[in-house]
């Protein structure tokens, strides 16, 4: 028998890798391992690093009143240091200047402040009625926002998920459909005990989001309504949260994302500050 040359064994060894590679990438990842994922790519505002975003809802109540608020997102994400958001309102005119701000350190709840320029005070929201009350009348909560929507602190993915397709548009997507119950120590702070969720299999974007309340009822549904693009990732440009038992609803637009120029202050986020930042201000970032 010939000897096996040196160039014989480099193929072999490129042959074997190539082949592990591909069985890596045909292995189904776990609910947790999928979870993780979605939060590293981060929620409303909450990309990695300090961004600037310009966001709309338009809210249509329980009663069928329709609004429309805009609001400046200001963000700052860096791993090992707490989430940090500062939301200015906008519009419309009786509430400019309102300034909203969380401060959340990992696997901690956030801590929450309100400013209201009418009263020239700062509150923070403790109790459980000031954090879940509506954020400007819409279907997201104060805690909601201040959360970054990291569910893993409060929920559990269970490991089996299975596929489906999600329209988007014109567009249709592979998704892995996650089930996420609720943590025991978080059951009396949590709505939801149940929640499912559909990620894109690629960039794991949430694509559509079911939450069932106490009595096992479907109470609320997230669904992406427009996809766009931003520094090369794939995030939602357009969104719906709706609550099928009173028919309210929020349409989320994001206008424009940014990085700042500079690099941003960190009075931006000092509580005791906020009476100090001027909306003009805010806007020039």
């Amino acid at each position: 028998m010939r000897p096996i040359t040196k160039c014989a064994l480099a193929v072999i060894g490129v042959a074997l890798l190539v082949g592990a590679w591909s069985l890596y990438g045909q292995q189904t990842l776990t609910g947790p391992q999928i979870l993780q994922r979605v939060e590293e790519k981060g929620g409303i505002g909450g990309l990695e690093g300090e961004l600037i975003s310009d966001i709309k809802f338009d809210i249509v109540g329980k009663d069928k009143k329709t609004a429309t608020n805009e609001f400046r997102f200001i963000s700052k994400r860096k791993k090992g240091e707490p989430d940090r958001l500062l939301v200015a309102f906008v519009k419309p005119d009786d509430v400019r200047g309102t300034l909203f701000l969380s401060i959340k350190p990992e696997n901690k709840d956030a801590d929450l402040w309100l400013y209201l320029p009418a009263l020239g005070a700062v509150k923070q929201l403790v109790n459980t009625q000031e954090r879940k009350g509506s954020f400007a009348g819409s279907n997201l909560s104060f805690e909601d926002l201040g959360s970054g929507f990291k569910y893993s602190e409060s929920y559990t993915a269970d490991e089996k998920v299975t596929e489906e397709k999600v329209k988007v548009g014109d567009k249709e997507y592979s998704t892995y459909v996650l089930t996420l119950r609720v943590k025991k120590e978080k059951e009396r702070t949590e709505d939801y005990p149940v929640r499912k969720m559909w990620v894109e299999k690629t960039e794991f974007v949430v694509l559509k989001g079911e939450a069932y309340n106490k009595t096992n009822k479907l109470e609320t549904v997230f669904e992406a309504l427009a996809l766009g693009k931003f520094e090369n990732d794939t995030v939602p440009d357009r969104v719906l949260i709706r609550n099928v038992l009173d028919g309210s609803q929020t349409t989320i637009s994001f206008v424009t994302r940014k990085r700042p120029a500079q690099p941003l202050p960190e009075n931006l986020f000092d509580p005791n500050n906020l009476k100090n930042l001027k909306i003009d201000d805010l806007l020039r970032l």
